[in-house]
């Protein structure tokens, strides 16, 4: 018997195919920020992965475990991990000596940083520092991993200054989610505390309503409804069926806040808004999804042209604007955008949106000297959802 009797069998034909097997690298759709002594990053394929860093049932295993469990293991979880920063003083200024009967008296003027906030507190300016150097390592949407009301802050102003990115906020006291009345990108959400301490408990519901939530929104299109829509979230008590009331609901819509409560017969998300009014999530979701995906194609563009470069010409205009409009008209697929309307107000069947331009021609000299396109503007209309419905009925008797 020969030694080639275990080798590859082919079949007679011109095409010889051989197969590499390898794991798909997954999104890293998450971030949370959980507290530690050194910063730094790592990211998670799955519980197993965490249990290696963190302790069972400790409160970052606990939503990495509800993470995963919505959304199936099939999207990664990045620990970014913030240590405390004390705010940085200058040396002080104008220093002056007086003779004195008993010696010296010596004034100043105290120093100040010019790159910290006296105000925050070390844990907020350390979660913002370790915040800005990794906000690109790839989470869309980040968390708390423990409510610290002043970190909390922090966290929702620096994402609010930011073009993309969301912060989902969790805290057991809805008090705690009165502010942030302008925040755009934050999403607060509220219930009461479980006490998952038991063993009874701990492996039923935990304190992980933001992660749970996160996992779930993964895979979902940016115009997903969320709104009575979103529910079997893992490990989250929902409100008391029959003590949460239609008023407690309205106390927390007055703050845009969310929770988590039974519609009918299942429990569900209970609004899609964001903490600013008249924002949904949805609609950050459409318009990071424009901004992430224009970003994308012009870089690609770039790239595809490497050979060549993008002519400082109509025509290499022409090539950009085609892309960024291509990105609109692929988000009016998506329900991103909604329909123009003619003149007498019916549906066109067209994205409602425009990307204007300046030829190179109409930009200033100087542009072209420093190779930069300007003068691009675009405008696109939001898609709407219905999320209730009323309903005047007459009975005739």
């Amino acid at each position: 018997m020969t030694s080639t009797l275990f080798s590859t069998v082919n079949r007679i034909s011109p095409a010889h195919i051989s197969n590499q097997y390898t794991t798909a690298a997954k999104t890293v759709f998450a971030g949370g920020l959980v507290k530690g002594q050194k910063q730094g990053i790592k990211v998670y394929d799955d519980l197993d992965a965490v249990a290696e860093d963190f302790d069972m049932y400790s409160p970052f295993w606990k939503k990495a475990r509800a993470y995963f469990t919505a959304n199936g293991e099939a999207a990664s979880l990045l620990a970014l991990t913030y240590a405390p920063v004390t705010a940085a003083v200058d040396d002080p200024t104008n220093v002056q000596s007086q003779a004195t009967s008993d010696g010296a008296k010596v004034t100043a003027s105290s120093g100040s940083s010019s790159t910290t906030t006296p105000t925050m507190s070390a844990d907020a300016t350390g979660a913002v520092t370790a915040l800005k150097k990794y906000y690109f390592a790839g989470p869309q949407m980040w968390f708390l991993v423990d409510f610290d009301d002043e970190v909390a802050q922090a966290i929702s102003n620096f994402i609010e200054l930011q073009n993309t990115g969301m912060f989902i906020l969790y805290a057991n006291d809805p008090t705690k989610l009165r502010k942030y009345p302008d925040n755009k990108r934050t999403m607060k959400f509220t219930l009461p505390e479980v006490d998952d301490s038991s063993a009874d408990v701990q492996d039923t519901y935990n304190n992980v309503l933001d992660a749970a939530f996160v996992g779930a929104e993964y895979g979902r299109k940016p115009h997903s409804a969320v709104k009575y829509a979103l529910g079997d979230l893992p490990y989250t008590k929902p409100q008391d069926r029959f003590d949460f009331t239609p008023d407690d609901l309205a106390d927390l819509d007055k703050y845009n806040i969310v929770t988590y409560a039974y519609v009918l017969e299942s429990p569900r998300v209970t609004s899609s808004r964001m903490s600013a009014d008249g924002v949904h999530i949805d609609t950050i979701l459409g318009w990071d999804w424009i901004q992430n995906e224009a970003n994308s194609r012009v870089a690609n563009l770039f790239i595809q042209n490497a050979a060549q470069g993008i002519p400082y010409s109509e025509v290499g205009f022409n090539a950009v604007v085609n892309v960024i409009r291509g990105t609109f008209l692929d988000a009016g697929d998506l329900d991103i955008i909604a329909p123009a309307v003619d003149a007498d107000g019916n549906e066109t069947g067209k994205p409602d949106y425009s990307v204007d331009y300046l030829t190179p021609s109409q930009l200033p000299k100087s542009y072209e000297t420093k190779r930069e396109m300007r003068g691009i503007k675009t405008k696109y209309h939001p898609m709407g959802m219905v999320e209730d419905v009323y309903i005047e009925n007459t009975i005739v008797m």
